[in-house]
């Protein structure tokens, strides 16, 4: 009976939110409704910041929510702005940030208005449990506090120079209602509410995400009333949408024909963007005994002709033999590599022990461009002696599978943008492990050095500290390199413009939309 009572009340709450999905709507708005390609999957369903677990989900969270501190739309990370704070102060030991509240912002479907304890709740509900996505991220922290209604405090437990990019203004940071957190409890992940351009409406399991106008935006009204992302798998079939205005816009990849559709499609605007910081490579299982030997490894990256991902997606892919791109800050080419000689890799084979090869899974997303990446993974590893089959799942049992440790090796992605300790964090240090990281080999070489990293304030020592993770990784190759992420976004009218974001931040608040 009190089960019963529980799910009627949660039913009562869901029904009651939703009848105030559009404040501020009138009979007489005449804004476009659009709808949105998904980023390349289907939508995992979690939209609760705290619980985040697919990439696909985060494509829509910058709708909904808000930050302290942002990155700026349009730079990739590389600039901050203030958001829910309206400006903040550092300590000269650089353990204490001081956030000053923006007054007025008021949280969707009647949930009040922000305050420093919600700033509060946010973090101290990842920082106390483990079982949150970001709870790693935020033992860096000692202290949470409310200074007054509209002033918080966060002490660090040392200085962390990248502090503000990669926790305040990235995935750890965002925002939540404590109010409709108590209320909901687990519904909160289907029901978010949050301070940001657009209300969540409803999820169509498997299939859509619909949000609508906050037209009590502290930023502005938004130029759209509605917005729904759907998913489409098939590259081309999205294209070809687009071109019928079946969609306004969306995002493409890996798929020479879509692109050179959408390309020669008249009166729609694509942009080609590169993604410097999103690395596609190829991350082993830890307990697969072939790749614990660092001699298999480097016969791995050898037996790959790189060249082979320029011809199969020309202008789509980059393909890189480095693990962080020298355009970069922490990026370095003065490393080892390891050029196409499959020579080189027959002779590190039988030197670790396996001069007739051995069997391994390459599994992937059943998307463009990973099947792609890896059927050439395959066949140049077959060209060397070893037995490579494909393994490839859905994207979103791929995610689930990584985590469980159930591949041999995987073809995947990481894209971590601002500053390097996020990317050389998430992917190397030894406590990223999955879920909560991209550490799936459970590396641990270079713990010191990116430690070092962090506390350090000096950008030109924080390089040079940099440039020796790159030699450590690149000698060890926890992960193999292949190729940086492109992506090309493209849309039509009523749409304008839209920044692009990259990392899978889609800011919805940018759309301009013509009459």
């Amino acid at each position: 009976m009190r089960t019963s009572l529980r799910v009627v009340a949660a039913t009562v709450i869901v029904v009651a939110l939703g009848a105030a999905v559009s404040p501020g709507w009138t009979q007489e708005d005449t804004r476009p409704e659009l709808r949105v390609r998904l980023q390349f999957a289907r939508p995992g369903g979690i939209f609760d910041p705290a619980r985040w677990r697919y990439t696909s989900d985060w494509f829509v969270y910058p709708s909904l929510f808000n930050w302290l501190v942002r990155w700026k739309p349009g730079t990739g990370g590389s600039q901050l702005e203030p958001d829910l704070a309206e400006r903040w102060a550092i300590s000269p030991d650089g353990l204490t940030y001081t956030f000053f509240l923006r007054k007025g912002v008021q949280f969707h479907r009647g949930f009040g208005e922000l305050t420093a304890d919600d700033v509060v709740f946010s973090f101290r509900r990842q920082m106390a449990d483990p079982k949150m996505s970001f709870y790693e991220d935020l033992q860096q922290v000692a202290q949470v506090e409310a200074v007054d209604r509209y002033t918080v405090r966060i002490r660090l437990r040392e200085p962390n120079a990248a502090f503000l990019a990669t926790v305040i203004a990235y995935r750890p940071g965002v925002i939540v209602s404590r109010r409709a957190v108590d209320q909901l409890g687990d519904g909160f992940a289907r029901n978010p509410v949050g301070t940001g351009p657009f209300v969540f409406e409803r999820l169509t399991a498997g299939r859509e995400v619909t949000v609508a106008a906050n037209d009590r935006y502290y930023r502005g009204r938004p130029s759209v009333r509605r917005i729904t992302f759907q998913h489409i798998p098939d590259e081309v079939v999205a294209a070809e949408a687009l071109i019928k205005g079946e969609f306004q816009i969306i995002w493409t990849r890996g798929s020479p024909e879509a692109v050179a559709v959408l390309r020669r499609a008249p009166g729609v605007k694509t942009e080609r963007v590169i993604v410097y910081d999103s690395l596609r490579h190829i991350a082993m299982n830890p307990n697969f005994k072939p790749t614990q030997d660092v001699r298999v490894r480097q016969a791995l990256s050898y037996a790959i002709n790189r060249q082979q991902i320029e011809a199969a997606l020309p202008g789509l892919e980059l393909p890189t033999d480095l693990m962080r791109s020298n355009r970069l800050l922490g990026g370095s080419a003065n490393v080892p590599r390891y050029p196409y000689n499959p020579e080189r890799a027959k002779q590190l084979l039988a030197a670790a022990g396996y001069p007739n090869g051995f069997r391994v899974r390459i599994m992937y997303q059943t998307r463009s461009p990973e099947d792609i990446l890896a059927n050439i993974v395959q066949s140049a590893w077959r060209a060397v002696g070893i037995d490579a089959s494909l393994d490839p799942a859905e994207p979103t049992a791929a995610f689930d599978r990584r985590n469980r440790f159930d591949f041999d090796v995987t073809v995947t992605s990481v894209g971590r943008p601002a500053d390097p300790d996020l990317f050389f964090s998430d992917l190397f240090l030894s406590t990223s492990k999955p879920p909560g990281g991209s550490n799936y080999f459970g590396y641990s070489g270079v713990d010191s050095l990116i430690l070092a990293g962090r506390r350090e304030q000096d950008p030109a020592k924080r390089q040079r500290i940099y440039e020796q993770v790159n030699k450590k990784l690149m000698s060890d190759l926890p992960i193999i390199p292949l190729s940086l992420q492109v992506f090309t976004a493209a849309w039509r009218s009523p749409v304008v413009s839209v920044t692009s974001g990259r990392n899978n931040n889609f800011w919805s608040e940018t759309i301009k939309v013509g009459r």
